[in-house]
């Protein structure tokens, strides 16, 4: 099973989300929607793993943008194996940029982001993931006009099969190229 872990102001409807769900028709894809409020998003997050455990030992974390955020959080918490995508390693300096009144773009829910969102962020931050390394595929977009990808590079250079991507961007446009990389890593024992 891969679940798949949407970014700031996205869902379960979500571009890449339904995109790995049709390609990878063989494996169960699971797109959950969670909470903007980071606390309650990984709150819902470890229930929904901790179900699928019991039941599978082959799960994957795939997340896009904070949904890599996260995913790097549960992956090293239940020693999972990861895809990030993108990922926003630090949202709370992005994310600043969104304190107050937000539209979700895919519900159309109205909330208001606050700074204590952005502490529960922090309290999830990993200082160095490489000390205790879990299989990790990181792709990264070289455009990408909302993160730097050297940052990820950088962070995951000693514990990452990592692949970069020339043009695209924040959405990552390269997905059907990454596919075989992703699915090698889900079949690895």
């Amino acid at each position: 099973m891969i679940i798949y872990l949407h970014g700031f102001n996205s869902s379960g409807a979500s571009a890449k989300g339904q995109y790995l769900k049709q390609q990878l028709d063989d494996i169960t894809v699971l797109i959950p929607s969670y909470h903007y409020d980071p606390a309650r998003a990984i709150d819902m997050l470890q229930h929904l793993i901790e179900a699928f455990l019991s039941l599978d030992s082959n799960i994957m974390l795939a997340g896009s943008s904070l949904g890599g955020y996260y995913a790097q959080y549960l992956a090293h918490y239940y020693r999972l194996k990861q895809v990030l995508i993108n990922p926003a390693l630090m949202p709370m300096s992005t994310l600043d940029n969104y304190l107050g009144e937000n539209v979700n773009f895919y519900t159309g829910e109205r909330y208001e982001l606050k700074e204590r969102h952005l502490d529960a962020l922090r309290a999830l931050g990993m200082p160095t993931p490489c000390i205790e390394p879990v299989p990790t595929l990181l792709l990264l977009d070289k455009d990408d006009e909302v993160l730097d990808y050297h940052t990820a590079a950088e962070r995951y250079q000693a514990c990452a099969e990592i692949r970069l991507f020339n043009g695209g961007d924040h959405a990552f446009q390269h997905l059907p190229e990454a596919l075989p990389f992703i699915r090698e890593l889900y079949g690895r024992q």
